[in-house]
């Protein structure tokens, strides 16, 4: 989420709203330390940005792992107490502004780089303009931070929210007290409890000392005419070339973090909203008028900003008007009835400012524009509401009430979507009988299911298929001109895991995508976004109070009923078996059994109606031999260890001793080729051998180049410790703009490989077999494979472990496409056998000396 224009206001009046902070925190003790809550995918995005680890080759996850460390400890070191927390499954409202994100930032600079000559997308220049995140740079920062608080010795925690980390986030900080550090604007609106405000990351600087040069005073009056000379030593003359400060989050290497200082500016919702001179409650509305990801997309009507000002206002002009009409409105209110300085319901209020801020006489709008614009303008304040805290105990005592949540006490919203195959209530699954026994393995599947997300082990994406029935495969850098990778390796795997999921907690009834209007289309079709008003009736004589400045949050709360209401909203949904978008009024029906992937259609990104099969099925089609227990059929989530891994093999087509007997650090890489390489010759035969198809099959080069760096984290030198196989961000940048080329086939190899590993980590995640299949990110390198890829030399045979080649080729032989060696062309030969002729050699030797053909003919006739 994010208020558009906000962070550009916020800087432009730095010196007013905001104020500066010191960590360490200077005259305060050691045993007192400042908690911070940090935006997960802020700083994700941010320690990519700023590190210029090369993207183009598939990311280059040692050195972002190693960021990941460097920062994390070096805040700890300043006396930062650090929580993370990483976005949940998404909601319905913010579909239209995931699409529109994924085609902005990853369809559309695939499509520039392909269209783009060699030379050209191989300029930094043009590398830093296109770049696109690496998909696996989540499940390496998540693995990393991990593995960090489990240490148990550093003061950090991994959350996971909901659903949006921005409310989470908040209500976390509210209970602990604690700063929210992001580049997000929402968390200048959002407000909770205790929470002490927000810092941006953009505006983090890091101090270091710098040493004093040392100086030596020479007297010698006779050659200097009397003049002191002064002498500077020539090894602290290196020490005046450091930076005193660094900007951004990653600190200098070759200081110590004991010796760094962080400084950062810290934004709160009451300074803003002093500042506006509107109440702090009424934030949420401003946010939601002035443009969120909530109001200002849309995929059946205008843009509500278009409605409101003229394209020739600046982001804080439009920030001044709306802040202007809210204060005058409530003003007059309050000039009315000075009594009790009431005013009317708040739909009322959104009501009137909409009126007031159009720039367009109502009359001349299409019917029904206006009160679809209040709808949606209500909706995206809304997601503002936060559950207000109860309880007495703040800090973190006042943290998991429950081994499901870290913050809901009773009923947590997130649990209730793993219980759709429930035919009781959870308190009626007292008795005897099939339905009972069927409700209790749900519950028991749903909790495995939710603890297994609070531990980092079961992905957002996951969460996404039985929250919504939607799943969003990771786009990356591909051909546009060819199908998605997301279609042709990922999908086969992924409809186990959608009918998996069906077997053992249940899915939503889909909603299946008719025909949309576009946003050009009529604006007389257009549709209510957001039906969560439907039916309401707000009370016209309902009061709300006006703020003041010496008023109580419990009196001064004007969006109160509408926090009620969503409140109402969420009860409802977690008590149904159907999800919230089943009902609302969209356009959508209802059928059920399928998932919409959201995937690239050329140069697009378009959902897709994928059936959910049945597990037994599809088990039955696939040919696989799998027990039962007296006849009775047991979800595999259930089921043995032995049970479940043979299933996984089984499903990728890799059930043999040669794989199982491979060291777990090994087995990701080896299922990653094999799937790619039956998946794309299955295609090919499926075409009878279409020429397209058979040149996208891998080679035994290709396979050998990707094993080879994978494994290169196993071997050892000579004094045991491991080799990391990843040289220094600055190293390279400067590979990545010269020595390795950017072929086209390398980077939709890779691509392949990305999508390939997506889908065997989410199998194992659905079946709970992350333990046993570690991944393993931290070992991938996109620029050595590309290395590999394009270096004369093929990769040594020694390179590659004997077992782990043979288990990659083990009944795939016959899948691989064979090398096809360059044929050079054959020197063209006179009658007298010599080698070229006359005109051929002056052919060659003007082009060579840089002279054209014309020159050529002058010279004949000469």
């Amino acid at each position: 989420m994010g208020v558009h224009g906000l962070t550009t206001y916020l800087h432009e009046n730095q010196r007013v709203l905001s104020k500066t902070v010191l960590f360490p925190r200077p005259h305060v003790s050691d045993d007192i330390v400042t908690t911070v809550v940090v935006d997960g995918w802020s700083f994700i995005y941010e320690i990519y940005q700023q590190s210029q680890l090369p993207w183009v080759y598939g990311g280059e996850y040692a050195g972002f792992k190693r960021h990941v460390e460097q920062v994390v400890l070096s805040w700890i070191a300043v006396g930062l107490k650090v929580y993370f927390v990483f976005d949940g499954p998404s909601p319905e409202l913010k579909i239209p502004t995931l699409i529109s994100r994924l085609n902005r930032s990853n369809v559309e600079q695939s499509l520039i780089f392909f269209r783009t000559s060699q030379a050209s997308r191989s300029t930094l220049r043009f590398l830093r303009e296109t770049r696109i995140l690496p998909p696996l740079t989540y499940e390496c920062c998540v693995q990393t931070l991990q593995k960090l608080a489990l240490s148990g010795k550093l003061p950090l925690e991994v959350h996971f929210a909901d659903e949006e980390a921005d409310p989470y986030a908040v209500e976390l900080a509210g209970r602990l007290g604690a700063y929210v550090v992001s580049n997000d604007s929402d968390f200048v609106i959002f407000n909770s409890g205790h929470y002490a405000g927000y810092m941006s990351l953009d505006d983090m600087v890091w101090l270091a000392p710098v040493a004093q040069e040392e100086t030596v005073i020479s007297m010698n009056d006779d050659s200097n005419g009397g003049f002191q000379t002064v002498v500077r030593s020539k090894t602290k003359k290196q020490c005046t070339r450091q930076k005193q400060f660094t900007t951004g989050i990653i600190p200098p290497e070759d200081v110590l973090a004991t010796d760094l200082t962080l400084t950062a500016s810290v934004y709160s919702p009451v300074a803003l909203a002093s500042h506006l001179k509107i109440p702090v409650t009424i934030l949420p509305l401003f946010a939601s008028i002035v443009g969120n990801d909530f109001s200002n997309q849309s995929t059946t009507q205008r843009n509500i900003q278009s409605l409101f000002f003229e394209k020739r206002m600046s982001l804080s002009q439009r920030i001044t008007r709306t802040a202007n009409t809210l204060a005058d409105i409530l003003n007059a209110a309050t000039q009315q009835r000075k009594a009790k300085h009431q005013v009317g319901s708040a739909l009322d209020l959104i009501d009137r400012t909409v009126n007031a801020l159009l720039i367009r006489v109502p009359n001349h709008m299409a019917p029904g524009e206006v009160e679809a614009t209040v709808d949606r303008i209500v909706t995206a304040a809304l997601q503002y509401a936060i559950d207000k805290y109860d309880g007495g105990v703040y800090g973190p005592t006042s943290l998991w009430p429950t081994r499901v949540c870290a913050l809901h006490k009773e009923t947590c919203p997130f649990a209730a979507l793993f219980r759709r195959r429930l035919s009781h209530s959870p308190d009626e699954t007292t008795g005897n009988g099939p339905c009972v026994a069927t409700d209790r393995v749900t519950l028991m599947i749903g909790s495995m299911y939710v603890e297994a997300y609070r531990a980092g082990k079961l992905k957002p994406k996951i969460a996404d298929i039985v929250s919504l029935g939607t799943f969003w495969p990771k786009l990356f850098l591909e051909n546009p001109d060819i199908e998605t990778v997301a279609k042709s390796i990922g999908r086969p795997g992924r409809r186990w895991i959608y009918a998996i999921l069906a077997d053992g907690v249940g899915l939503p009834e889909k909603p299946v995508l008719e025909a949309m209007p576009t946003a050009s289309e009529d604006s007389s079709n257009v549709t209510q976004n957001s039906s969560e008003w439907d039916g309401h009736e707000e009370d016209p004589d309902e009061l709300i109070d006006v703020v003041e400045e010496n008023s109580s949050d419990d009196d001064a709360d004007l969006l109160a009923p509408l926090r009620c209401e969503l409140e109402r909203l969420r009860t409802s949904d977690s008590a149904s078996d159907i999800p919230a978008s089943a009902s609302s009024r969209s356009s959508f029906r209802s059928e059920p059994r399928s998932i919409i992937e959201y995937v690239r259609r050329g140069t697009r990104i378009a959902p897709e109606q994928v059936p959910v099969p049945d597990i037994t099925a599809l088990v039955s089609s696939s040919g696989l031999n799998l027990p039962t227990e007296d006849g009775m059929h047991t979800p595999f989530q259930l089921r043995s260890l032995e049970e479940r891994m043979s299933l996984f093999f089984q499903i990728l087509g890799s059930d043999f001793p040669q794989i199982r007997a491979l060291p777990a650090d090994q087995l990701v890489g080896v299922l990653a080729v094999r799937w790619v390489v039956q998946t794309l010759h299955l295609r090919a035969v499926e075409s009878e051998m279409n020429k397209d198809r058979d040149n996208a099959r891998w080679t035994y080069r290709e396979a050998r180049a990707f094993l080879a760096f994978y494994v290169a984290w196993s071997r050892h030198d000579g004094d045991g410790s491991v080799m990391v196989a990843s040289s220094t961000p600055r190293h390279d940048a400067q590979m990545e703009g010269t020595a390795v080329p950017i072929e086209d086939r390398n980077v939709q190899l890779m691509a392949q490989i990305l999508m390939a590993i997506e889908t065997i980590q989410d199998l194992s995640q659905v079946l709970f077999l992350s333990d046993h299949v570690p991944v393993n990110v931290e070992r991938l390198s996109g620029l050595r494979f590309h290395a590999h890829l394009t270096s004369p030399c093929a990769v040594a045979d020694d390179t590659i472990p004997l077992c782990m080649w043979d288990a990659c080729v083990h009944f795939l032989s016959h899948a691989f496409r064979e090398e096809r060696s360059k044929r050079n062309k054959k020197k063209k030969v006179d009658d007298a056998g010599v080698g070229t002729t006359r005109e051929a050699k002056a052919i060659a030797s003007y082009v060579t000396g840089g002279r054209s053909l014309f020159g050529m003919l002058v010279d004949a006739e000469a």
